[in-house]
């Protein structure tokens, strides 16, 4: 039995040069508490953000990347603070291939918090919107779904979809997505999609599952 720990949050360190502030701009890390959910939020990061977000909404899939990990990371600093649980997963993998992952469950009643709340929108928004793109960003929105599915019960399709996607392009077309580990990302979404399983009706997962294997059929080779 292998047992691997995962780091909720995402370090995205960014110099803001790069986006056309001056160049003594400081650096922002996206892996920073302290800046990310501070109120009022830093004139330079307020700026960055409001800008990738315009990008996001118009579809630019730097951008979208780039606020995803805002609002998950955003998300993860709030629950550690509130629930004082340290943000880490843990993913137990046998050598048959089967897994079991624990992680964070979450802030209770979290609609009564309205800052980890907005993040948890966010988070699911620009996650799944980034996950056009990338794989690894339609595991993490079905994922962060079902964390939050008393909340999010109208979410549950598309994160169904979403995980649908990625396993069947990383584990039945086996196309290999960036230098991304292909054993636990299948481990990982067979996990995802075994509870999401339970919570749609039959014939509602038949739809979702031709529109995944859609996506992934026309998924552009690299």
């Amino acid at each position: 039995m292998k047992m691997r720990l995962k780091k909720l949050r995402l370090s995205f360190p960014l110099v803001l040069a790069l986006i056309g502030a001056n160049s003594h701009a400081e650096k922002i890390s996206l892996d920073d508490c302290d800046l990310i959910t501070a109120k009022p939020l830093r004139a330079d990061f307020q700026s960055w953000l409001n800008k990738n977000r315009k990008l996001a909404n118009e579809g630019n899939v730097e951008a979208l990347t780039m606020v995803a990990a805002e609002a998950n990371n955003r998300l993860a600093c709030l629950e550690e603070k509130i629930t004082e649980n340290s943000g880490w997963s843990m993913t137990m993998s046998s050598a048959e291939g089967t897994s079991e992952t624990t992680s964070n469950p979450g802030i209770p009643n979290i609609k009564k918090n309205a800052d980890a709340y907005a993040a948890l929108k966010d988070a699911v928004k620009y996650t799944h919107l980034a996950g056009a793109t990338d794989p690894a960003y339609r595991g993490m929105s079905a994922q962060l779904v079902l964390r939050y599915q008393a909340t999010l019960p109208e979410a549950l399709e598309t994160a169904y979809e979403d995980v649908a996607g990625a396993n069947q392009l990383e584990c039945v077309l086996k196309r290999k997505f960036g230098k991304r580990d292909a054993q636990f990302a299948c481990s990982s979404h067979r996990t995802t999609l075994a509870q999401l399983i339970t919570k749609i009706p039959a014939e509602r997962r038949a739809l979702l599952d031709q529109k995944a294997h859609q996506w992934a059929a026309g998924f552009p080779v690299k």
